[in-house]
């Protein structure tokens, strides 16, 4: 299957590589079908292209690359409706806002998304954690060391 990405041509992808978000992502709920691009020499940070839309993409990335610190536990309605089995089979993602400078980029640590690398169902979760928050700038982690 052919896509037209939004920051580069048109690619091909394979089908079996299409992540599903049953209700979609938070803000826009019609978009349920995803694929997670890779940055050309850029190992951090990933896209994720909506399939159906073209010019609806989000920069992601681990964010465990980001924050060590950062520990959240699954609902188990959201572990049931990804069919998670076990641990090993999540992979996290988080949003990543990126500006001009890396100073000013944040990350979204309040709404994760979640991945079930065995069947790419994935689902963006809202965390009831108030140390974490939509904006939190990457630089405050560099900074850390």
């Amino acid at each position: 299957m052919n896509i037209q990405p939004a920051y580069s041509g048109e690619i091909a992808i394979e089908t079996t590589n299409i992540i599903t978000f049953e209700h979609g992502i938070p803000g826009f709920e019609e978009e349920h079908d995803f694929v997670l691009l890779p940055i050309e020499d850029n190992e951090v940070f990933h896209v994720l292209q909506s399939i159906q839309t073209q010019a609806l993409a989000f920069i992601v990335t681990n964010p465990y690359t980001i924050t060590t610190n950062y520990t959240f536990d699954l609902e188990e309605a959201t572990v049931h409706s990804l069919q998670v089995k076990e641990e090993k089979e999540v992979a996290v993602f988080a949003i990543v806002s990126l500006k001009e400078s890396i100073a000013e980029s944040t990350i979204n640590l309040k709404a994760p998304i979640v991945l079930n690398t065995n069947n790419n169902k994935a689902k963006q979760v809202i965390l009831n954690n108030d140390d974490y928050s939509i904006r939190h700038l990457i630089s405050t982690e560099s900074q850390k060391g």
